[in-house]
Order: C-alpha cells, then structure tokens, then sequence
C-alpha cells in the first residue's frame, strides 16, 4: 500500500468548505478600459448530513479494500489513512490526504484526495485532483437512499455551478459495482478545466461514495477520467463484487 500524506485538517476543510479563491484585474495601458474581472467563488461546502439513517453506522475496518498498482502506465493507487477507500490518479498527483471525517450528524467517512498540490485543487481551477469519500449506511429504504443520493450530488457539484457548459446534470451512473448519478461539466475557469461529480451506492446497499474531481487541459481528459472512474474503490465495493462472479 502506497503511503498517504495527511494535513491536520479534516476533509480538506471540510473538502470545500471557506476555500476562498483568487481573482485578477489586468489593465491595459494608463487610459485604456480595464479587462473584465475574472472572479472565482469559493466552493462551497457539502452537506452531507443527509445520508444513512436515524443512528450513524460505524465504518468497518476490519476489510481493508484489495491493494493493486492500476493498470494503466503513469498512475499510481493511493489509499485512505484507514484502509478502505482507493483510487488511481496520475502519478504526479503526489499531494495525498487520507484523513476522513466526521459530519455534524456524527456519520463517520473514510476519505482520500489526491492532487499536484491539494491547496491549489481548493482554490482554483488550475490544478488537476480528485477527492473519493465513503460511508456506511444501513436501513435505508430504495426511494430513500436515491433521494440522498440526488441531494448529496447536487451538494457536492455546487462548486461547478460557474463552470461554462453542464454537460451531464445528474445522469444514471452504473459501473457494475456502484449505482447512482454523475454530473460533468466543461469550461471550468479560464483554463477550460473538466469537472465532475459522482455519487453512487454499492451494489449491497450498505456504503455509499462520493467522486469529485477537476482535470486540467495539461492531462488527456478522457484517460484520467476513465483510470479514476475505473478504480475507485471501497472494501466492499470492486473487489468484493468481482469475488462473488
């Protein structure tokens, strides 16, 4: 398992929350107009108070998610500090947190953000990264778990809501082991970043995960997308799907 490198803050934050970004005046020459403001707003930061039931469910521990290097050339797996939450990101994505989290309603999640530097990922959209969050859930009817699932996308996209173009706005999401919705975006910043979210339950029923990343015009955006999508992972999730084919 490769190491993790973990801030003293949890969730980045709270992963979005007061990150507040830059913004530039240009001017060109002593008397000509000025150039449009370019303003950035702070991403906001997720509820996710809404998942699981009445009692919060303790994340098992005792699994830890299968460790393998991914199979594409340049990307690497990184792991949360607890054992259960993995991704692959491109290997120069070497800024890594693995601390999860807590939220007001006392739900515990395991968590992992990966980035070419996480304080820049916070703060602009110049810089590629991706964030993968997981929680345990029990007792949650269908309907139910659904409407959370809608709410906690709608939540944790609302920092693409200056993005240019939507370009999926809550389309059914199914990979084989994780069910939900995703959004993606274009046009993210002056850079024309990709941005997408993604929030899904396992097939079972029993965690649900969060996918949040930007991928900058410096990277192929269809690999990384395709590397991150296709590995995020939980200790029941990929792994445990594939055992019982």
């Amino acid at each position: 398992m490769e190491a993790t490198v973990s801030r003293s803050t949890p969730l980045l934050r709270t992963a979005l929350g007061a990150a507040v970004l830059g913004s530039a005046l240009l001017l060109s020459g002593c008397f000509a107009p000025p150039v449009p403001v370019v303003t950035e707003t702070p991403k906001p930061e997720p509820d996710f108070g809404s998942i699981g039931g009445d009692t919060p469910v303790p994340i098992e521990t005792s699994i830890p998610v299968e460790t393998s290097a991914p199979s594409e050339d340049g990307f690497v797996s990184v792991y949360d500090d607890l054992g259960v939450v993995k991704v692959a990101v491109p290997e120069d994505w070497s800024d890594v947190t693995g601390e999860g989290f807590t939220t007001d309603a006392g739900q515990d999640w395991a968590f992992v953000a990966a980035a070419e530097d996480l304080d820049g990922y916070l703060e602009s959209w110049s810089v590629a990264g991706v964030e993968v969050g997981a929680t345990s859930i029990s007792g949650v009817d269908e309907a139910t778990l659904d409407a959370q699932l809608l709410g906690l996308l709608e939540s944790v996209s609302a920092a693409y809501a200056e993005c240019g173009t939507m370009t999926a706005d809550a389309q059914r999401y199914d990979d084989g082991f994780f069910v939900g919705y995703e959004s993606l975006y274009e046009e993210c910043g002056i850079d024309g970043t990709v941005g997408f979210a993604i929030t899904a339950a396992s097939l079972d029923g029993t965690q649900v995960v969060f996918v949040r990343g930007q991928i900058t015009s410096a990277y192929d955006v269809n690999t990384v997308y395709s590397a991150i999508t296709g590995s995020f992972d939980t200790s029941i999730g990929r792994a445990a799907g594939a055992d019982k084919n």
